[in-house]
């Protein structure tokens, strides 16, 4: 029966490819969205969610405020566009204390620097920030190679550096930086350390990015504006650590009760969660449209099987002449239906992986294999196949044989 469906469909074969098209498009949308979410989600749990597992920042607001309730607490982001000043670190320092907590200034000096060591030079994608010596540890940053800076070296302001991957690659080709001296934007700086390659986060690569203490990179900052890391000293004792700093940061800036954080507080964690449920509602959303796209493809071929019944109602005649019965011939035109929807699915879900696929790529996840998304893409399209040829199969079946072959 499959055999005379896939040869029908060859007979017919600029109706089947319209209508594999159609399906086609409809599983191409809903498993080349689907998977291009499932990469993005494997990419915010596997880095987003990672980048500091005990630690959280407080920066300075950008004239709104947000609070958003997540798994793990409350996510406040904005503020009334106060940046954090030196000062304010240092009566922060004064009046914060928890046990076993750890803090690090966080000073951007340049974000589109250019490194040169000798006739080497890198893109002019270097980041450079100033931070302490805890910062690493905050950030669970390991070593390629060397040492991170020590707290004396931040004391003296000291001119040293830890390079990014990246960074060293591209100026050290064949020797060790350890030891040598690298210009950027007009500065020299002892290199003392290389980072191991971390990846990309949103395609940025973290790898440009390089670290100086921030006792220097107040000298050579565009901007005074300083955000605060803080490390927590195990995952459980987070909410009370970040409890202890908003209220000392409230207390610096000398807020009422009544008055909202004039800063934002951010946990990895938890705008990983933020970014995760807002990708769960845009899922059942992407599968809510996607159902419409193929309901809209069940109906064209509903259509097109009634149009083929019509063309081959001889054939149906002379089929129940030889001794068909209305069951195989119903049987027959159902099984049309359901081979056209199953390759046209199958179309569907190979370009959508592709597609998906390639937006993995694209923001440096890994290979995704939505499983469950292709199994329901079988499953829709085995459905729509059904739905589409039960009304033509139940056509053909009802045709008199007398009437089918006088038909011309």
């Amino acid at each position: 029966m499959i055999r005379e469906a896939l040869k029908a469909l060859w007979e017919y074969r600029l109706r089947a490819a319209l209508t594999l098209s159609i399906l086609a498009f409809g599983t191409t949308a809903l498993v080349g969205i689907l998977t291009s979410l499932e990469a993005l989600r494997t990419f915010i749990a596997r880095n987003l969610a990672g980048l500091g597992s005990q630690a959280f920042s407080i920066s300075g607001g950008g004239g709104f405020q947000i609070r958003i309730r997540t798994s793990r607490g409350r996510l406040s982001m904005g503020g009334e566009g106060n940046p954090i000043h030196l000062w304010e670190v240092r009566q922060f320092e004064q009046l914060f204390s928890y046990p076993g907590a750890r803090i690090s200034r966080h000073i951007p000096v340049n974000f589109s620097a250019q490194a040169m060591y000798g006739r080497r030079k890198t893109p002019a994608q270097v980041r450079i920030v100033g931070v302490d010596p805890s910062y690493f540890r905050i950030q669970e940053l390991s070593l390629a190679e060397g040492r991170f800076f020590s707290s004396s070296e931040v004391l003296h302001h000291q001119p040293v550096i830890v390079l990014g991957d990246n960074v060293a690659t591209q100026l050290f080709t064949d020797e060790s930086p350890l030891g040598k001296w690298v210009i950027i934007q007009g500065q020299l700086y002892r290199v003392v350390g290389v980072l191991s390659r971390r990846g990309s986060l949103f395609g940025f690569s973290l790898d440009w990015e390089c670290f100086i203490p921030w006792t220097v990179a107040q000298n050579h900052s565009r901007s005074l504006t300083v955000s605060l890391y803080i490390g927590a000293p195990s995952v459980e004792k987070v909410p009370d650590v970040i409890q202890a700093a908003r209220l000392a940061m409230r207390t610096v800036r000398r807020l009422r009760p009544s008055e909202q954080d004039s800063f934002s507080i951010i946990q990895g964690e938890q705008l990983a969660d933020f970014v995760l449920d807002q990708i769960r509602i845009v899922t059942l959303a992407t599968i809510g449209i996607s159902l419409i796209t193929l309901l809209g493809a069940a109906l064209s071929l509903m259509n097109i099987l009634l149009v083929i019944v019509k063309e081959r109602t001889h054939e149906i005649g002379l089929r129940m002449a030889l001794g068909a019965t209305r069951l195989m011939i119903r049987w027959q035109f159902l099984t049309e239906s359901i081979v056209i929807a199953l390759i046209g699915g199958a179309g569907g879900i190979l370009l959508g992986l592709l597609i998906g696929n390639l937006v993995s790529v694209l923001i440096g996840s890994t290979f995704v294999m939505p499983w469950r998304w292709v199994l329901l893409s079988v499953l829709l399209s085995g459905i729509v196949g059904i739905l589409a040829g039960y009304q033509p199969a139940l056509e053909a079946s009802r045709l008199h044989p007398v009437d089918a072959l006088r038909y011309e």
